[in-house]
């Protein structure tokens, strides 16, 4: 890609795959009609009949998406649509059920909002300076500072960071070179999906336990982003680490205020109101890529607009996978059966390092076979919701966002790891059964440790 080149996103700019290209364009039509449906019902009093309306497309969209998906996103959606419907059938949970889809249907706004400002942030000409800035560098430095520009770039555009990185990967580099740098690149990008509020991860927690504060949430994540970028950086064969990291973050003070507005504007707003995370931001999101897209030149808006609409009709794994974990979590929150269920194996007297541990492996054992974080997460906050442990909340969501984060690194159907190897050009098999492994474990260790000895000051 050209240096001045304006930096393309995974799905972002090509036409709606063929055969199917109606039915994305279908379903990207319901998307743009469910998104300012589900805004204005956050702002207004809506009667009935537009509910039942949105749900109504909202379903259709579903069924789309089941009928355009792949088959392991086809199986896993029918699998949560029989879980669903035995725990209505066994429990009577049909208004829960209801309730919980309807609840989902904030996706349909959310992930659009990080859409749109992931590609109006990608239009920033300091982010192209900073790519070539790493190119410069020499091979070790480089692996830092796209550690670095991974982990604050992904904060905001998620798997777009990989778009804005790989091009500095030499033309001759070789696979050793490559891998390395798709490793730097996913590991960055892992460790924001453990604070960051524009992450699916960080609102399907603060959802599922509206009791705590989504500050202490980020602030937490933030630490273990912390603990991890420091593992990474211990690996780096350097002088000067702290400077390293000093250099990359300098690079990027461009766009830091917006990394940090984007938090703290969700943040402020979830603790300021009874909106949720995904609601907030929901708002807050569009708002903020229009006010960044007003600093670019004209042609930028079209750009993120364009791009923006077209990723619409891509959406339907993503959202159709969220949405019905979500409702399955619902169910199970308010399911008689997995309360009792759940209280003849969770007892009291389970010790906390080992709940904090077993969430954190059993989130990664279930993801590296093929699971799906989202799934796994709502049914352990379902499952944590029903039960008294040693374990307080706010360690139950972290342990998840770190297992959430974890798993994406060795996810071998995971999107980051789709789309960073795919960019990188380098084989999953190759990152995944890697040296990194250690690097991974010794960070997951190191992460249950904060998270145990966090529990025990809170008593």
């Amino acid at each position: 890609m050209p240096r001045d080149a304006r930096p393309v996103l995974p799905g972002a700019a090509a036409a709606p795959p063929s055969p199917g290209g109606q039915i994305f364009r279908v379903m990207g039509l319901v998307l743009a009609i469910l998104w300012p449906i589900e805004v204005a019902r956050l702002l207004f009093d809506v009667p009935g009949p537009v509910t039942w309306g949105a749900s109504g497309l909202f379903l259709t969209f579903l069924a789309l998406a089941l009928a355009t998906g792949d088959l392991g996103t086809r199986v896993l959606t029918l699998l949560l649509l029989a879980g669903i419907a035995a725990l209505v059938h066994v429990d009577a949970a049909g208004p829960e059920a209801i309730g919980g889809f309807q609840d989902a249907m904030i996706f349909a706004a959310f992930l659009p909002s990080v859409f749109l400002l992931r590609n109006a942030v990608a239009g920033d000409r300091r982010l192209v300076d900073y790519r070539d800035r790493v190119a410069a560098a020499d091979p070790e430095r480089k692996k830092g500072l796209v550690l670095i520009g991974g982990h604050l770039i992904g904060s905001t555009l998620t798997v777009g960071a990989f778009a804005v990185l790989s091009p500095v990967v030499p033309a001759d580099a070789g696979e050793r070179e490559r891998r390395d740098l798709a490793l730097a690149a996913i590991f960055g990008v892992c460790l924001s999906v453990i604070w960051s509020p524009v992450f699916v991860a960080m609102a399907v927690v603060s959802e599922f336990m509206p009791q705590i504060a989504l500050w202490k949430f980020v602030l937490v994540g933030l630490a273990l982003a912390a603990l991890g970028l420091g593992v990474a950086f211990a690996r780096i064969r350097v002088p000067n680490r702290l400077a390293l990291a000093a250099d990359g973050v300098r690079g990027l003070s461009g766009i830091l205020p917006w990394v940090v507005a984007t938090a703290v504007f969700i943040v402020g707003l979830r603790s300021a109101t009874g909106l949720s995370t995904l609601e907030a931001a929901a708002l807050t999101l569009p708002p903020l890529a229009a006010a960044l897209l007003t600093m670019q030149p004209g042609g930028g808006v079209r750009q993120a607009l364009t791009a923006t609409g077209r990723s619409l009709g891509r959406l339907g794994a993503e959202i159709s996978i969220v949405a019905w974990a979500f409702t399955l979590g619902a169910v199970m929150r308010a399911s008689p059966t997995v309360e009792g269920t759940v209280r003849g194996v969770l007892t009291p007297d389970i010790p906390a390092p080992l709940l904090v541990a077993g969430i954190v492996g059993g989130m990664m054992a279930v993801v590296v076979m093929g699971g799906h974080p989202i799934v796994i997460a709502s049914i352990l906050l379902a499952v944590f919701a029903s039960v008294d442990t040693q374990v307080h909340d706010l360690v139950v969501g972290a342990a998840v966002l770190l297992g959430w984060g974890c798993s994406a690194m060795i996810a071998p159907a995971g999107l980051i790891m789709i789309v960073s190897t795919g960019m990188f050009g380098v084989r999953r098999a190759s990152v995944i059964f890697s040296d990194s492994a250690v690097l991974l474990v010794g960070f997951a260790s190191a992460g249950i440790g904060l998270l145990v000895a966090l529990n025990a000051l809170m008593g």
